[in-house]
């Protein structure tokens, strides 16, 4: 489906009509443009509690791996979010909020960018973090399906269908409108649809999730060796790639979820 739009500035520039021919794929990230910059006057998101995060690819050193795994172990509580390449369409990044009361860990597991070698200690220690994460003691929050998020990145051979039936999931998308809907008497701000994460984030704490960063090409990698290195375009992808995970943590707390947080 095609929609045509005025250019208005041409109109007052030149005088005469200028057409812009625009699908209806691009009509809905131009919304979603359009109110991300609403949005912006508003105080920048602030998450639940302290965070640290890691970047997970090839590069990871083992023993970093090994602190993680032994972390993961220790958690029971995770939030996920995923995102794909904005061109080819693939999965490539998986992120995990490890929730802790006072200092969270948030993963960004780069899929796109592990080793491919079979005999990779480093693979088998990637794995081993998803194992880990995938048992029956587990809880996992996400904002939509977690099982239809996750499902896109078996082909990469870090876990199975049968292991993401192992946790508890839950759909924070899904139970959002029936919690804000009791909380304010019936009032539905979105009426049939579903509540975007920024619009949840945006009406239960007036603060401002930057959603800017969405459509990347995100099977580059983001690790760079050096702080010096980092741009502020690859800054900007991490901190989104994070605080879609804190977002979700912190609906979460609020909405009297149990996440391990008092």
């Amino acid at each position: 489906m095609l929609l045509l739009f005025f250019d208005y500035f041409s109109i007052q520039k030149k005088k005469h009509f200028n057409f812009i021919l625009v699908s209806s794929s691009n009509r809905k990230h131009l919304r979603k443009e359009i109110r991300n910059q609403c949005f912006s006057v508003l105080p920048t998101f602030v998450p639940l509690n302290n965070y640290e995060a890691y970047i997970i690819n090839k590069s990871t050193d083992t023993n970093r791996l090994h602190d993680i795994i032994r972390l993961v172990k220790d958690t029971k509580y995770f939030t996920i979010d995923t995102e794909s390449d904005k061109y080819s369409g693939i999965p490539s990044l998986i992120q995990f909020e490890l929730i802790h009361e006072h200092l969270s860990t948030v993963l960004l597991i780069e899929v796109c960018n592990i080793p491919t070698q079979q005999s990779s200690l480093v693979l088998w220690l990637i794995r081993d973090i998803f194992e880990s994460i995938f048992q029956s003691t587990k809880v996992i929050y996400s904002w939509g399906n977690p099982i239809e998020e996750l499902s896109k990145f078996v082909t990469y051979r870090l876990f199975t269908n049968s292991m993401l039936s192992q946790p508890t999931t839950i759909d924070l998308q899904s139970e959002f409108k029936e919690w804000h809907t009791g909380k304010y008497d019936g009032f539905n701000a979105v009426g049939r649809c579903k509540w975007s994460l920024q619009y949840a984030v945006v009406n239960t704490y007036g603060q401002f999730l930057n959603k800017k960063e969405t459509l990347n090409i995100w099977s580059r990698t983001l690790y760079r060796r050096n702080e010096e290195e980092y741009t502020d375009k690859l800054l900007s992808m991490i901190n989104y790639a994070i605080n879609d995970c804190l977002a979700v943590t912190k609906l979460a707390y609020t909405m009297g979820q149990d996440i391990g947080c008092t």
